[in-house]
């Protein structure tokens, strides 16, 4: 499997785990807006704790999704100037 391909693999991997952690924090949120309505506060500051670890994971995971696409792009370009050297 070249570099290339490997990269992609692992990209998609990550957005996989991208709209996990996006879809967790969703519900997350759904739920935040319930409790306060129902003014369980107890139950919504451990929501809002866990809202809070998902908004951390969420921007770690779009970093690196981020840096991951830089190197696919580069490797691309790099694939790309291989074969027209050729």
């Amino acid at each position: 499997m070249s570099d290339f391909d490997q990269l992609v693999k692992e990209q998609m991997q990550l957005m996989d785990q991208l709209l996990n952690v996006q879809g967790e924090l969703d519900l997350c949120l759904e739920t935040e807006k319930q409790l306060l309505q129902d003014e369980k506060k107890a139950e919504w500051t451990k929501l809002h704790d866990q809202i809070k670890e998902k908004r951390e994971e969420l921007q770690k995971v779009q970093t690196l999704f981020t840096k991951q696409t830089e190197e696919v792009i580069n490797s691309y370009k790099q694939m790309e100037k291989s074969s027209t050297v050729m």
